[in-house]
């Protein structure tokens, strides 16, 4: 591998987490209006907290979590550029890496929720929701780096 190839996060997996959040605090509404009927105060704070919620990390949040995070992976260096307030840059140097593990879920070409977690002596460093294609290329190219040095 000579250039560096830049990887971003499957937007579907944000798309469902989005939904999840939306059907939990619909849960939490009917739960609310189910149970706390005679307490109406506290049932519409507990209303207004849950759709608060939803929508703070539903629409503002994970898409600017998903926006943000970029992997770079070079023949040199595995970067991850991530981070919501804060920027941060992990990087790990390829000479580094031990073992990788790939991490999938059903439906997991379709839903995005992939995850490579690249050990390494003193460090580990996830790479989260990656398309199925994607995760395949980082794989092969980090156990060409690994058997390349046995």
């Amino acid at each position: 591998m000579t250039a560096t190839r830049k990887y971003t996060l499957k937007m579907t997996a944000m798309y469902l987490m989005s939904g999840a959040l939306f059907v939990l605090a619909a849960a939490g509404t009917f739960a609310a209006r189910r149970y706390l009927v005679s307490f109406e105060i506290l049932m519409y704070i507990a209303i207004g907290i849950f759709w608060g919620l939803a929508v703070l990390f539903g629409l503002f949040l994970l898409p600017m979590f998903f926006r943000r995070t970029v992997i770079y992976l070079s023949s040199k260096e595995i970067t991850v550029h991530t981070g919501l307030f804060f920027l941060r840059r992990i990087h790990m140097r390829m000479s580094a890496v031990q073992y990788v593990t790939l991490v999938t879920l059903p439906f997991s070409e379709l839903s995005g929720f992939n995850f490579i977690a690249v050990r390494a002596l003193g460090g580990s460093l996830v790479l989260p929701f990656l398309n199925k294609v994607d995760c395949d290329e980082i794989i092969s190219a980090l156990h060409g780096e690994i058997a390349g040095r046995g």
